[in-house]
């Protein structure tokens, strides 16, 4: 199989296993560490919420303790259930044990908080 039908076979799965796990939501609340918003494309801010334009596939955690692990600030998501592409319970074993989500780009509200 080409690897691009396996990377929609993937995705396709995610978006099923996401619909079944979480029938009634639309979003997942999902955290990004960083260490400062200049090397992101900040559309608007103001005080501790922004909109920021992320790149194509992007990896959050759904743990925030483990976000700080990777910067100073966390940016605190919610990302719509249909830009999720890959989570670590999909597919153990593939993403690394940080409650790892990839989702892709684009322009998204965060909160910018510090621990």
């Amino acid at each position: 199989m080409h690897w691009n039908r396996r990377w929609i076979c993937c995705v396709g799965f995610c978006q099923y296993e996401l619909g079944r796990q979480y029938p009634e939501q639309t979003h997942l609340t999902l955290y990004r560490g960083v260490n400062g918003l200049e090397d992101h494309e900040v559309l608007w801010r103001r005080g501790k919420r922004a909109v920021v334009l992320f790149n194509n596939v992007n990896a959050f955690s759904s743990h925030r303790e483990r976000a700080d692990e990777f910067g100073d600030y966390i940016l605190t998501v919610r990302v719509p259930l249909a830009k999720v592409c890959c989570f670590q319970e999909l597919l153990p074993g593939l993403l690394r044990g940080e409650g790892e989500h990839l989702v892709i780009g684009g322009v998204y509200e965060v909160s910018l908080s510090t621990l």
